[in-house]
């Protein structure tokens, strides 16, 4: 996996902020007791578009882990290791563990949108009206896990950048290999894929307006520019959009019911930002 210590692209930050945020988020991290491995706070390939929060390194003896890779859409489909990897998360992102001045997100199991598994390594998101809290967790072969997390507030509610909203991607290679991918769904989408731009795709799974997807054995490569589409319940293509864009570097900028400008760079005729339901 691409391990990086910077703050995600995403936030736009101006750099005096950036680097006050990750000087944060580093003294947050204490070092590990004796015997436990080194923490690593893991924000790969965009992982995150919010700040990097709670982490933590603990002792654990872990279920055996099945082959293979999972993509569960709720907490009905999580594998025992997903599971124990979403009570880590919600352990993580409890107040108390919270930098001073951070929001953390009520969140429950019950909240599980998507859930990722990939050899050693799951990534979970929740999601609910107050916003979302997901965490990266790795056991690295070992009887150990560590990871790291990060949660905040819906910035617009639930208003999306158009009919798709990305909140999280982690590849296997700098640029592509293969992908995790989950976020949000306006209800006019009724399909979703990567273009991997080499004349293969990969479908999404969407339930309740979030989208969860896995790619395998895909080579994706930045310069082939892949890219998330979206289609209608009639099978014509809504939208079209690079996979490893940041938001705020959109082609179009999205605008709320009262016309101010919400998603992307400050463009004219900005396109209307579509609401989330689930």
């Amino acid at each position: 996996m691409n391990d990086i210590l910077d703050l995600p692209a995403e936030r736009g930050l101006p750099p005096e902020a950036a680097l006050a945020m990750r000087a944060r988020i580093l003294g947050f991290v204490s070092p590990p007791p004796v015997r436990t491995p080194r923490l690593r706070v893991a924000v790969a390939a965009a992982l995150l578009l919010a700040v990097a929060c709670g982490v933590a390194a603990v002792g654990w003896d872990r279920p055996a882990r099945s082959p293979g890779q999972v993509l569960a859409m709720g907490q009905g489909e999580l594998s025992p290791t997903l599971r124990d990897a979403a009570e880590w998360c919600l352990q993580w992102n409890s107040p108390r563990r919270q930098a001073p001045g951070e929001q953390p997100v009520p969140v429950s199991l019950a909240d599980l949108a998507v859930a990722v598994e990939r050899g050693d390594r799951a990534l979970v998101l929740f999601m609910n009206d107050v916003g979302y809290a997901t965490c990266d967790v790795e056991w690295a072969g070992t009887a150990r896990v560590s990871g790291g997390g990060a949660t905040e507030p819906w910035p617009h509610g639930e208003w999306l950048p158009g009919p798709v909203q990305r909140l999280l991607l982690i590849s296997t290679e700098p640029d592509g290999g293969d992908v995790s991918v989950g976020g949000r769904v306006s209800p006019r989408v009724h399909r979703l894929v990567i273009d991997h731009g080499d004349g293969h795709t990969t479908a999404a799974r969407l339930s309740a307006g979030v989208f969860g997807l896995l790619t395998s054995d895909a080579r994706l490569r930045a310069g082939n520019d892949p890219e998330l589409v979206s289609y209608d319940a009639g099978g014509a293509e809504i939208d079209r959009r690079p996979l490893f864009q940041p938001e705020d570097q959109l082609e179009h900028c999205y605008a709320g019911p009262d016309g101010k400008r919400i998603y992307g760079r400050p463009t004219s005729g900005c396109r209307a930002a579509e609401k989330w339901r689930r």
